[in-house]
């Protein structure tokens, strides 16, 4: 088996708790000793409730966080002994695609100049190709150069925005695109738009897809496998259809419960559930066997 693009070994993050009138304040965990490889041409998807870890899970794998221990490895080699040209090939190979577009761009940057800053830094463009290169790009992400070029961010639809930020990810040429919660901000017709475009590009190019999602239809759609987060801790983790189609975790079960209901009662009822679950989990033995998420295929 080929060595993963990115891979974490007991990854645990600790922010101190403020205190408040002389009190002392308590740690969190907000990652707490987590496992994990992403294969390149897979999609792994992180799915857990609001302040569940995920988010600060993504930005430890992309090098913009520094986890309290634990270990980060990319192709096998460990980042914490990175130097610049480790990092500069590092930001290459991994890229983000954030939650909200608009906060990701550069407002005071034309479309042109955000996509000419990352060609001309990286060398993938000269100043003669850089006008191809960028319609190039724009194409790729279903957009006309002649009519995005010269636009600025405001000027831009929530998913023209988004687009915008893929081709800027996919501008120089990852091995793998973690995108936090890509479509959450977007109408809903905009985010098939969205979710075709990045399976496309994968499929395509055969990247790594990391997804944080809340939508367990999107993950069931499009990932291999699987990891259920909950207070920082992984409560199940597998193939897709295993995880999803027969869960073993009740906390797991209560996700996929907590999907909109028209019947109020049976809303009220899978709520009940749901805290019950998530009850349950709060009693998480840290002595229990973590699942196993290397190797594991859909």
């Amino acid at each position: 088996m080929s060595t993963p693009i990115l891979s974490g070994r007991s990854i645990v993050k600790t922010f101190g708790a403020r205190s408040w009138f002389g009190g002392s304040g308590k740690a969190k965990r907000a990652v707490d000793t987590v496992d994990l490889d992403v294969n390149e041409g897979e999609t792994l998807a992180i799915v857990g409730e609001s302040g569940s870890g995920k988010s600060t899970l993504a930005r430890i794998l992309l090098g913009l966080s520094t986890a309290t221990s634990g270990e980060v490895a990319f192709y096998g080699r460990s980042m914490a002994g990175f130097a610049a040209p480790d990092w500069v090939t590092f930001r290459k190979s991994v890229q983000p695609i954030f939650q909200d577009p608009a906060s990701s761009l550069n407002p005071r940057m034309r479309v042109d100049t955000t996509l000419s800053n990352v060609l001309l830094r990286h060398r993938l463009a000269t100043r003669a190709t850089l006008d191809s290169a960028i319609a190039d790009l724009l194409g790729s992400v279903g957009l006309d150069a002649d009519q995005f070029h010269d636009r600025y961010p405001h000027q831009l639809s929530g998913g023209q925005q988004q687009r915008i930020a893929i081709a800027r990810a996919m501008a120089v040429r990852p091995k793998l695109i973690i995108a936090d919660e890509p479509l959450s901000s977007l109408d809903m017709s905009v985010q098939a738009q969205i979710l075709n475009l990045l399976v496309e590009l994968k499929t395509s190019r055969n990247l790594g897809l990391v997804l944080i999602s809340h939508d367990l239809n999107v993950v069931d759609a499009i990932s291999d496998r699987v990891i259920v987060m909950y207070l920082g801790k992984v409560v199940e983790a597998g193939p897709t259809r295993q995880v999803l189609g027969n869960p073993a975790n009740d906390y797991t079960r209560s996700l996929l419960a907590a999907k909109l209901v028209a019947d109020p009662h049976l809303a009220r009822a899978r709520r009940l559930a749901m805290d019950s679950a998530a009850a349950s989990a709060t009693n998480f033995n840290p002595s229990d066997p973590k699942p196993d998420l290397r190797g594991a295929t859909r």
